[in-house]
């Protein structure tokens, strides 16, 4: 490993190399010409080889010294290079970002979007995406396994995690096709009454289902809940598709089973909306987590502004 105190002679070589003349290498690097020559010396000391010939009228390269010059200028544009990535990553401009997502989050538009907006603003940033349940990602943000994740509030609070709602839209009725309520445009809730209602189970998805439930109940009744298991959303949606039940999901997931799947918007559940979040460390543990986290807030400010 290269030292800062044989840098600085790498550099006062290059710069004699390239000028063949001591005066001009010293104002060049800014330094007094005797310096400058004691460097050259405990360089060609160290090295154990002559790398310049001197006379009192001349500076020329050795062999050895020419050869030696372009390993110098190799090392130092390496050494610079080192540098300027060291600061592009404590900038954030530079590194890695591993970003999660719910199945269900990903077919909003806004995900890719803002993706795409942090690789166009940070090109040199290479960006992992992983697919995961609620609790999963979760973890995975507490644990430094994930910069940051997209999920679907209400989600259990932890003091390691911050989870920011930049994003609600609404929720819609899915109906196996040829369903009697497909013929209505829009539902209240109260018509699921006695329907197989399909949500994904808590062990994975925390929020969603959970306010379903509740808004059937303050509709009136008791959801009838389906058995089976189903771990994302777009897996309820091939349930509903086989005509196991209906569901309620939110409106991005409508390109899901187009023509086996009919969408319905509710008549009277406005409170009932899928929130869309961002969950990150509150105190960021690289600078490109930041700089997606402000993207997120600027496009959230844009959108309610």
């Amino acid at each position: 490993m290269v030292s800062p105190m044989e840098l600085r002679h790498l550099r006062a070589f290059m710069a004699v190399a390239e000028e063949l003349h001591f005066r001009r290498a010293a104002e060049r690097l800014h330094m007094a010409q005797p310096p400058l020559s004691m460097m050259i010396q405990a360089l060609e000391r160290e090295v154990g080889v002559l790398l310049l010939r001197r006379t009192r009228r001349s500076v020329a390269l050795t062999e050895a010294g020419a050869l030696f010059l372009d390993e110098t200028r190799r090392v130092l544009a390496g050494a610079e290079r080192a540098v300027a990535v060291a600061r592009e990553v404590e900038r954030g401009e530079a590194g890695r970002l591993e970003v999660g997502f719910t199945g269900s989050a990903c077919f909003n538009p806004c995900v890719p979007r803002l993706i795409r907006i942090f690789r166009e603003r940070y090109p040199q940033v290479e960006v992992t995406l992983t697919e995961q349940n609620t609790l999963k990602l979760l973890d995975a943000v507490r644990n430094g396994v994930l910069d940051a994740a997209f999920l679907r509030p209400p989600v259990d609070q932890m003091a390691e995690v911050t989870v920011e709602t930049f994003l609600e839209e609404e929720m819609v009725v899915a109906l196996p096709a040829g369903h009697a309520l497909s013929s209505k445009e829009a539902l209240p809730l109260s018509a699921l009454r006695g329907e197989t209602i399909l949500l994904r189970p808590r062990a994975v998805g925390i929020g969603l289902a959970e306010a379903v439930i509740a808004a059937c109940r303050v509709a009136g009744f008791s959801p009838i809940l389906g058995r089976q298991a189903a771990p994302q959303m777009s897996s309820i949606l091939n349930l509903v598709a086989a005509g196991l039940g209906v569901s309620i999901v939110p409106a991005s997931m409508q390109a899901m089973q187009p023509g086996e799947v009919i969408y319905r918007p509710l008549a009277d559940a406005p409170t009932l909306r899928a929130p869309l979040a961002l969950a990150h460390q509150p105190d960021h543990r690289n600078a490109a987590t930041r700089n997606f986290t402000r993207i997120v807030r600027e496009w959230r400010h844009t959108v309610m502004s």
